[in-house]
């Protein structure tokens, strides 16, 4: 199937999903409806995610929502009072729950980045996206190359993106070069991806980002936008067919 083929089944099948074609899960990434500019909103979609791999996506966000509307583990959604905390505290605090689930690693990961937010960004993720002048690419350079080691998980190339997603549809984040925030390739978008006969079972989660960055290059979409798309169609044992 040629390049032009491909574009349009794709186009097609996102044309189905915003015509109200597929179903979708009506909640996915509960949240306690902050104010979208506002500080707490940002930390809420931000430090999750970090957590949010090799997991079911819907239950770990019930699980932050959870551990959110808790007054006793409300704290951790705030770098400034994580730091104050002993590590044990945080652990029993994310593992009460089940926000963690690994529970060395997701703590590790919970505390490093509250303190990596407390230490360089006055514990507000607005302060990173603003360093990087609220562009894709230069918010890319801060998780990825300046600070990697003060982001586990969300500077990796999955989570750097999905991270970016997330605040772009639940903050009032208005980013630069969306183009460039690529499709997260988790199982379901693999799976579509052979389905519409993009990729091959061989090739790695960068190769099929970079197909559909390829593919929908020039296109009024990008990239990103096709992952609630696909998730919800495979999900719903893609149908309609197209």
């Amino acid at each position: 199937m040629d390049k032009k083929s491909q574009l349009k089944r794709v186009l097609k099948l996102y044309s189905l999903f915003h015509g109200g074609k597929i179903p979708v899960l009506s909640k996915h990434e509960v949240n306690p409806g902050l104010p979208k500019k506002s500080r707490k909103n940002y930390l809420y979609f931000t430090l999750p995610p970090a957590l949010n791999f090799q997991r079911s996506s819907p239950a770990m966000w019930a699980a932050a929502l959870k551990t959110y509307q808790d007054p006793k583990t409300n704290y951790l959604f705030f770098p400034e009072e994580v730091v104050k905390h002993a590590r044990e505290e945080v652990q029993r605090d994310l593992l009460k729950h089940k926000l963690a689930l690994q529970q060395n690693k997701h703590t590790d990961i919970w505390i490093t980045i509250s303190r990596s937010f407390h230490n360089h960004f006055t514990d507000d993720p607005r302060e990173l996206l603003k360093a990087g002048n609220w562009d894709v690419l230069g918010i890319h350079q801060i998780i990825q190359k300046d600070f990697r080691k003060d982001f586990p998980y969300i500077s990796g190339p999955k989570m750097a993106n999905y991270w970016l997603y997330i605040l772009s549809q639940y903050t009032d984040a208005q980013f630069k070069s969306m183009q460039e925030i690529s499709i997260i390739p988790d199982t379901h978008v693999l799976q579509c991806s052979l389905r519409l006969g993009l990729t091959n079972e061989h090739m790695s989660s960068l190769e099929v980002a970079a197909t559909w960055k390829e593919l929908l290059q020039g296109a009024e979409i990008a990239p990103v936008q096709m992952h609630p798309v696909l998730w919800n169609w495979s999900r719903n044992k893609f149908l309609p067919k197209v």
